[in-house]
């Protein structure tokens, strides 16, 4: 969850909004609409798999990361997210959950080696489009290993003036043909419900909120109202739209290089 790399900093942006909410995801376990259901699911799938060598790719705080590693007892992990201060609070969570020795973080994508799972949520944009992450993620995938690909999609066929705003969305079947096309194996599949976008949008708002509510500095207060009713705004604009895969890829023994 590559926070940063977005016009709003967020690994999924639906918002024009340039600013940072004042307490920088203090509200939100993910950045992505993943509940916790959600991601206690896709840890338990994953960890059977006796992972040695655990990537996150855009990490952000690298909730989802030390979860998997906590479960996975042989594995280490990788993060890499080029956000100091998201970097800075992924290092002391890993501090706090005695994960420290087994956990290394980096900001730079070309330290990233390969491994027996990668996970890339909310941070496709850092390869240029979903389509492009996809290829180039496969090299990162030892033979054998799972790629955990999150990413917004079209729910819906948008009308035209939306299709562009967002970026190179793709609907989950053209988005599962690519995957196949590019010597990948659909293993298995969770989808966002509603309820998840809302809590993360609602989230994600919870911190200029805070800010409109307690602020005494009245341009302050006029700033973060600003901000959230224009993200609010756009994120119901596309409300029902746009879903978001969770994808888990396979890349087979005998895959074409």
């Amino acid at each position: 969850m590559f926070a940063g790399g977005h016009k709003s900093g967020r690994a999924y942006a639906l918002s024009m909004v340039s600013a940072r909410p004042c307490g920088y995801y203090d509200s939100l376990d993910f950045n992505a609409p993943m509940s916790d259901t959600t991601a206690d699911r896709i840890v338990k799938t994953l960890a059977t798999n006796e992972p040695v060598e655990i990537v996150d790719i855009g990490c952000g705080w690298a909730e989802l990361l030390l979860r998997l590693v906590a479960a996975s007892p042989a594995a280490s992990g990788h993060g890499i997210d080029h956000d100091p201060a998201l970097i800075d609070r992924a290092t002391r969570n890993a501090n706090a959950r005695s994960l420290s020795d087994r956990v290394r973080f980096s900001a730079d994508l070309t330290d990233a080696q390969a491994g027996n799972i990668v996970l890339c949520v909310g941070s496709t944009h850092i390869f240029g489009s979903p389509v492009e992450a996809l290829s180039r993620l496969r090299d990162l995938v030892r033979p054998g290993g799972r790629l955990l690909f999150g990413t917004a999609v079209w729910e819906q066929l948008p009308t035209p003036e939306l299709v562009a705003t967002p970026g190179d969305l793709l609907v989950l079947n053209d988005l599962l043909a690519v995957a196949v096309a590019e010597g990948y194996r659909p293993l298995d599949l969770s989808m966002a419900s509603m309820q998840d976008w809302d809590h993360f949008e609602f989230g994600f708002l919870a911190d200029w909120e805070q800010a409109v509510m307690s602020a005494t500095d009245t341009a302050e207060s006029n700033r973060a109202r600003h901000a959230a009713d224009e993200h609010r705004a756009d994120y119901f604009q596309r409300r029902g739209l746009i879903g978001f895969a969770f994808l888990t890829l396979g890349r087979p023994h005998d895959a074409p290089p």
